[in-house]
């Protein structure tokens, strides 16, 4: 199975999946966007009717990132359990402990991180002595579930960066793309129709740009604001500037890509991606679940062109 970090493979593997939203949103710049945070949307894993995975098979798919863990399970191309905590005091370990102590015991456990070695180590102790399973790794590789990494170091590339443009790929099929994800750092990749990953940029998200004033100035203290367009103190300015900030570079960055290389789909995941939408200026597809989709057509589906 290309793309993981594991010899682990459990039997029963799912059928390829198609990846379905019923999300489409749009920004088209309204003002008061600090408040798109507020609305849900679903998604959910269509997955064809013939040869369907046994039942009972359940995958744990997890999202590990610098400073929290999104998690769901997976069970005959359905999502359903899922859940997210951020890592504060407690170990790692011990997070996994409050997570996933009292799930079933899932057949595989798929994890796309960006969390380091040594995070990845704990996590991986943990499942093989609570659930005597091998954890997958997604690693980034040249080729892989019909898109083509452009870097010459593939491995180099983040997972997550990787896994999103995955299910894009499943998602939308052999159209042009722009994949943005709003986390810690927000990345912007370009996916051409035959997908040829053609590139992209990593720019600071809202939290490492409030963090940086905090730092670098003695008169802005870490107050949380109300992210405004005109902010009337200095706490929400600040928080203004860095979502506006963030969804200027987004907007601008994309239709930068767009005339050189031609019109696409633009999608936007991240934990951020519901704040930021509301204040984009163009079309935006949101898909909230586009980490975990990938997991799935990757667990499930994917072998290297």
């Amino acid at each position: 199975m290309g793309g993981f970090r594991s010899s682990g493979r459990a039997t029963g593997a799912p059928d390829p999946a198609q990846y379905h939203s019923d999300r489409h949103r749009s920004g088209r710049g309204r003002d008061g966007c600090a408040g798109a945070g507020d609305r849900r949307w679903t998604a959910r894993v269509l997955h064809r009717r013939r040869n369907q995975p046994e039942a009972g098979i359940v995958i744990l798919l997890a999202d590990v990132g610098n400073s929290r863990i999104k998690w769901v399970s997976s069970e005959r191309g359905e999502f359903q359990m899922r859940g997210r905590a951020a890592h504060g005091e407690e170990s790692w370990g011990e997070l996994a402990n409050r997570l996933w102590m009292d799930l079933p015991r899932p057949a595989r456990v798929s994890i796309v991180s960006v969390a380091g070695p040594e995070v990845d180590a704990v996590l991986a102790d943990w499942i093989s002595r609570t659930w005597a399973i091998e954890a997958e790794f997604v690693v980034s590789t040249a080729v892989a579930c019909d898109v083509r990494n452009s870097y010459a170091e593939p491995e180099r590339m983040g997972a997550d960066r990787w896994v999103a443009m995955i299910a894009a790929r499943a998602l939308l099929g052999p159209r042009t793309c722009y994949v943005v994800d709003c986390g810690t750092a927000v990345t912007i990749d370009a996916l051409a129709a035959n997908g040829q990953h053609l590139g992209g940029v990593i720019v600071p998200g809202m939290r490492l740009m409030r963090e940086a004033l905090y730092r670098q100035t003695r008169r802005i203290p870490p107050e949380t604001g109300e992210a405004r367009l005109f902010g009337q103190s200095t706490r929400d300015c600040v928080w203004g500037g860095a979502l506006y900030a963030v969804a200027s570079a987004i907007d601008g960055i994309v239709d930068r890509m767009i005339a050189r290389h031609g019109p696409g789909a633009r999608l936007l995941t991240g934990g951020a991606a519901e704040v930021v939408l509301p204040c984009l200026q163009s079309d935006y597809r949101l898909e909230p679940d586009l980490i975990f989709a990938g997991l799935r057509v990757i667990a499930g589906v994917c072998t290297d062109a």
